[in-house]
């Protein structure tokens, strides 16, 4: 587990100006409801956070279902093609990821002191996840397989991370003017910007690990809604 200090470095990557704001105002909502009573902020918390907004971005911008009104199981595993071309253009390296999601995370990470050997081959995130699908421990609902150290495990699904920071996350997107299919990019820059600011708080490699196994992870997973939530809470224990 590891923590840091709220403060600001400034902001990460050049994206367009209103999708760069926008990841600063996600950014800046991230830190503040997972800030706790000593002014601190556990690392793997905070971008397990941010990842979890992002892979919900990437399939609102797929369009091939609402992430607020399905009819999957939450939690359940939805996946597609549409989803591997958001994420990293169906790419085999990461010198052709151009502006996908993986790719602004590489190029942003990079400018902000992030070596590329702190980055698994690509092929690697796909092949972890589809080997974590039904792994055991990893295997808890809400939660993605993640092929880091159990110790640096989130604690909040991120499933629930997702579900709860939808409204006040649409609402800055809103706010920005940021159309839909750009949500993925103003959420990739949002994850660069806290990438920046937990660099001296944790190993780069396990932090690239964490990002990039749960916003894929979270792109195939069937997010939470409102009914389901109700019909959750409305089923004796």
């Amino acid at each position: 587990m590891r923590l840091f200090s709220r403060k600001s470095n400034g902001s990460a990557g050049a994206p367009a100006p209103d999708v760069r704001a926008a990841g600063e105002a996600i950014g800046g909502l991230l830190e503040a409801r997972l800030t706790d009573a000593d002014h601190r902020i556990r690392v793997e918390d905070l971008l397990s956070a941010a990842a979890a907004v992002c892979g919900e971005a990437c399939i609102a911008a797929a369009g091939e279902f609402d992430p607020e009104n399905h009819q999957f199981v939450p939690g359940s595993a939805v996946l597609s093609d549409r989803i591997n071309d958001i994420l990293c253009a169906n790419a085999t390296d990461w010198s052709r990821t151009g502006s996908s999601v993986f790719g602004l995370v590489h190029s942003g990470a990079m400018k902000q002191g992030y070596p590329h050997a702190a980055f698994p081959e690509l092929a690697d995130i796909f092949r972890v996840y589809v080997s974590l699908l039904s792994g055991g421990d990893a295997d808890r609902w809400g939660f993605v397989g993640l092929s880091v150290p159990e110790n640096n495990w989130p604690r909040i699904p991120p499933l629930r991370s997702a579900y709860e920071l939808r409204v006040p996350v649409r609402a800055l997107l809103a706010e920005h003017r940021i159309a839909t299919p750009s949500w993925p990019t103003a959420t990739a820059s949002a994850l660069v910007t806290e990438l920046a600011r937990v660099g001296e708080a944790i190993d780069h490699a396990l932090a690239i690990r964490l990002v990039l196994e749960t916003t894929n992870g979270m792109a195939k997973m069937a997010p939470m809604t409102d009914r389901h939530f109700r019909e959750a809470e409305e089923t004796p224990s």
